[in-house]
């Protein structure tokens, strides 16, 4: 199977069903894409990246799980609770709320394919949150990581680098406007609980997955510490995960890889 660019627009409502779960007002939004051909036995849940990469990379990632679905897979993508359109206030969500919502997509998805293998697809943060909260997950047969981070204190510090380097080139801001722009991380206000768990992970979660069930795609040669005996594939492309504002990564040769990492028994 090869990754298909070449989607017949038309059928993409078909192919897709869009909805929410979970309970009361913290629900989830979730994106199913039935498989369109194959015997369906597989189920890949994508996890997203946070703030401003979830929507420079939703098409990117949309066109993998249609893909996903033509070669034969079941496939839910869904966005974290106070982000995207799923429910919640983001100053009001934990960490451990994020972790919850990927164990709920994993359960959501296994419910709705019937399906008892899973793969699961973080982008970015998501690799650290995907480690932490699928260590016990008996289920899980693969985790593919898209340039995974080294930890959430680098991430967070570089988050905020960049927020600042934004507004400082703002000539219309106010020096008030300024000062409480830098609250924000990459234009989004999160609770400082949350950054401070965010701030608690490490490469170390890799270790919780065990090595031959681990793939890693990397964009550039750098990239964390992974545990001994997983190897990170890297497929060159500047997807400038550090500047605000860029515009929307789609990488098709990194898409490629990815499928294929995925599609790989």
């Amino acid at each position: 199977m090869q990754f298909n660019l070449e989607t017949n627009s038309a059928l993409i409502g078909i192919m897709m069903e869009s909805f929410f779960f979970g309970s009361g007002n913290q629900q989830l939004f979730g994106s199913y894409h039935p498989p369109t051909s194959g015997d369906g036995q597989v189920l890949t849940v994508i996890c997203p990246p946070l703030f401003s990469e979830l929507a420079r990379t939703h098409s990117a990632l949309r066109k993998l799980a249609i893909s996903l679905a033509d070669a034969g897979r079941h496939v839910l993508r869904f966005d974290y609770r106070g982000t995207g359109d799923s429910m919640g206030e983001l100053g009001e969500i934990t960490m451990a709320d994020w972790l919850k919502d990927i164990e709920l997509a994993v359960r959501e998805g296994r419910d709705i394919s019937g399906c008892s293998d899973v793969h699961i697809l973080a982008v970015r943060a998501a690799s650290l949150l995907a480690c932490a909260a699928m260590e016990t997950e008996r289920a899980l047969q693969k985790l593919v990581l898209w340039d995974p981070l080294a930890d959430g204190a680098g991430y967070i510090q570089a988050l905020r680098s960049a927020q600042a380097r934004s507004l400082r080139g703002d000539y219309k801001l106010s020096r008030s406007e300024r000062r409480e722009g830098l609250r924000d991380i990459a234009g989004w206000r999160a609770s400082e609980r949350m950054l401070d768990e965010f701030r608690s992970l490490d490469a170390g979660v890799y270790a919780r997955v065990p090595q031959d069930r681990l793939r890693v795609v990397n964009t550039v040669a750098a990239g964390p510490l992974l545990p001994p005996g997983v190897a990170a594939e890297v497929v060159p492309f500047p997807c400038n995960w550090g500047q605000l504002g860029e515009n929307v990564i789609n990488p098709q040769p990194v898409l490629e890889r990815l499928f294929a990492c995925l599609m790989q028994p």
